[in-house]
């Protein structure tokens, strides 16, 4: 009987590590374009995959932000601006810190970049293996 209970212990122990997580494979190199004025959620990780997003880059010459699930994040750029009476900085800064990782299901987007710009996101997708 005891050793019964121990090999069911043993058993239940063995199938939570097992549920606790997934090994993850590399699947491919991500390069994620548009050129949209702005999509807060352009992209969706596909389930059974992780996608590790290492930067992003932009012509954008206005203000810029990352959505994650539809959630803002910090600005990635900032805009110079001259008028008559001077020269001004928007802001010019990046509190993301990259790199970003991104479960299944998890959507990726950016708010305005303007008109006739483009923006890419760069990364590495894994797949999630038992």
């Amino acid at each position: 009987m005891r050793k019964l209970l121990l090999l069911l212990l043993f058993g239940i122990s063995l199938q939570g590590l097992k549920a606790q997580g997934a090994n993850l494979k590399y699947n491919q190199a991500l390069l994620l374009t548009s050129q949209a004025s702005g999509c807060q959620s352009c992209w969706t990780v596909p389930s059974g995959r992780v996608w590790k997003i290492t930067g992003v880059s932009t012509n954008s010459n206005t203000m810029t932000s990352i959505h994650l699930n539809g959630l803002s994040l910090g600005f990635l750029i900032g805009s110079v601006f001259t008028s008559s009476s001077g020269t001004y900085l928007n802001a010019q800064y990046a509190d993301q810190v990259f790199p970003i990782w991104l479960p299944a299901g998890s959507t990726l987007g950016y708010s305005s970049i303007g008109s006739n710009r483009n923006i890419a996101f760069y990364g590495i997708e894994f797949l999630e293996v038992p």
